[in-house]
Parts: C-alpha cells; sequence; structure tokens
C-alpha cells in the first residue's frame, strides 16, 4: 500500500448550528459538536481510513486539546509525528446559518512548525506528500513546506496541495502563491479557488488551464460533484454532496480518495468516484 507523508494544519473543529432568528445578546439552543479536523489533519485520516499507510508532520500545543489531536491520528491508524510547542493549540469555530458558512480560525500552535524540525529521512520512503495550502500562507510553515516538497521531489514522490480559500491567496497575492507551488504535481482547487488561480471563469475553461500546469487533480464543485484531470483525460463526477450539512472538510475527503486511488493504479473516473463517495462519506460520518 501507498506511503503518504502529510504535511499542515491540524485543528480542533467546533461546528455550530446558528438560529437564523437569533440576535446580538441573545442565548439561543442549537446543535454544537467538537471534532477533531484541521485541512491536513482530515486529509490523513481519511486516506489511513482508505488503507494508505500515512504519517503526519505538523504541530500541536502542549495542551488538552493537543492532546486529544495527536489521539485523533492515532486512533485513525495515522502515525503523528508532532512538535509540541508553547502556544495553544489550533481551533476552529464554524457557524453555519442555512447553507451560509462564517468561520473564525486560530491557527495558534500550527504556526510553530519550522523547516529545521523536518528530518530528510522521513522521505526516503514516501510515495507521495500532501500539503495542506493554509502552510504556504503562513510564515513558519512555508519554509517547512518548501523543503518537504523539494525533499519529496528528489525522492521521487509525487505531491499534491489543496489551496486555501480564495480570500486568503488574493490576500496573499495570487502571483506569490501560484509561485510557491512549484513541485506540486496534483491540485485540489474548489470552484472560487480554482478561479482565483487559473484567472479564467468557468468550469472547463478552469480544468483545462490548470491541467496544462498541473499533472493531475480535480476542480470540486461542492452538491454538483466534480471535475477531474490526468493529463488530457478529464472525467465529470455526478455524485454529489448533501446540502443540507456543515461541508467543512469535504473538499479534503474528496483529495484523500483520489489520492490513495491513483496512487493504486486506478483509472481516472474511478479514482474521481471514489473521491466522490470519500467526501460523502465524511460528511456522513459528521452527522450528515
Amino acid at each position: 500500500m501507498s506511503r503518504i507523508l502529510v504535511l499542515g494544519d491540524l485543528n480542533l473543529d467546533i461546528l455550530a448550528d446558528a438560529a437564523e432568528s437569533a440576535r446580538a445578546g441573545d442565548e439561543v439552543r442549537g446543535v454544537v459538536r467538537v471534532e477533531a479536523g484541521g485541512s491536513a489533519g482530515t486529509f490523513a485520516r481519511v486516506a489511513a481510513s482508505l488503507g494508505a499507510t500515512v504519517v503526519f508532520l505538523g504541530a500541536v500545543g502542549q495542551d488538552i486539546a493537543g492532546d486529544l489531536l495527536e489521539r485523533s491520528l492515532r486512533d485513525a491508524g495515522v502515525e503523528p509525528r508532532l512538535r509540541r510547542v508553547d502556544m495553544p493549540s489550533g481551533a476552529i469555530l464554524a457557524i453555519r446559518r442555512g447553507h451560509e458558512r462564517s468561520m473564525i480560525c486560530s491557527r495558534g500552535a500550527n504556526d510553530g512548525l519550522r523547516e529545521e524540525w523536518i528530518d530528510r529521512r522521513w522521505f526516503d520512503r514516501a510515495d507521495h506528500l500532501h500539503l495542506s495550502g493554509y502552510a504556504i500562507l503562513a510564515d513558519g510553515q512555508r519554509a517547512a513546506a518548501r523543503q518537504a516538497i523539494a525533499w519529496a521531489s528528489a525522492a521521487g514522490a509525487s505531491v499534491s496541495l489543496d489551496p486555501p480559500p480564495a480570500n486568503l491567496i488574493q490576500s496573499f497575492g495570487v502571483g506569490e502563491f501560484r509561485e510557491e507551488l512549484r513541485g506540486v504535481n496534483w491540485l485540489f482547487p474548489n470552484e472560487e479557488e480554482g478561479r482565483t488561480l487559473s484567472r479564467v471563469s468557468g468550469d472547463e475553461a478552469v480544468v483545462h488551464t490548470l491541467a496544462e500546469e498541473y499533472e493531475a487533480g480535480a476542480l470540486t464543485l461542492g452538491a454538483r460533484g466534480a471535475i477531474a484531470w490526468r493529463g488530457d483525460d478529464v472525467d465529470r463526477c455526478a455524485a454529489g454532496l448533501p446540502l443540507d450539512v456543515n461541508p467543512a472538510g469535504a473538499g479534503d475527503a474528496y483529495a484523500a480518495g483520489f489520492v490513495v486511488a491513483l496512487l493504486s493504479g486506478e483509472p481516472l473516473a474511478r479514482a474521481n468516484r471514489a473521491a466522490c463517495a470519500a467526501a460523502v462519506a465524511h460528511l456522513t460520518s459528521r452527522g450528515a
């Protein structure tokens, strides 16, 4: 089975469904769930559940949240190689009102991952490296991400990345972000991220443009499924995501399903459908 290294964020996710009628200062009853998350963390857990050997590289705080996040990796069959730092573990508050979602992110200990902590020997037997796009945005993690990409490429491993939200890419600088993706082979943007990175509009145009730079990947379309490519081969999966759930982590689960399937030798169409199924399964496991 494939050996995958994952580098990036590990967060405690606090997911809340808020009443649309709630006013400032009100206390209302609703559904609140606390789960282990993080873009890279979700990818790692899903990839391990699909049979891959997964090693996670990241940082957490010396706090109870850090303990819970490390345990979440071990329980999922992921080997954690975590740096413990004197910062609170990362956390995200996601509030959903109807089909709209707002997120407040505290990166915390995630920014404690440093280049000098990464060991080149970890890459010797790796088949693939996956990175969370958030690692590119953070000053501390960026150097570690660059080093990991260089060592994975030198070892002959493929490299994938799930971009961060489009507004964060724009704040960082689209050109600057694209420059950081040198060495990345596979890319998994959603619609808005794809338009931002490709600078074109229309699903097919976005896929065509990105396929000229990245040998494989997918444009994830939420409830409409995904359009995947590998070289000149393009496949659309119509099996979409349910509309009535918090979509947090669906794109990361999709990427994990796609990467594991493609590394296992599956053709593009099967990899795309396996990835869509992984995304739906992830949402279902979160109470869909």
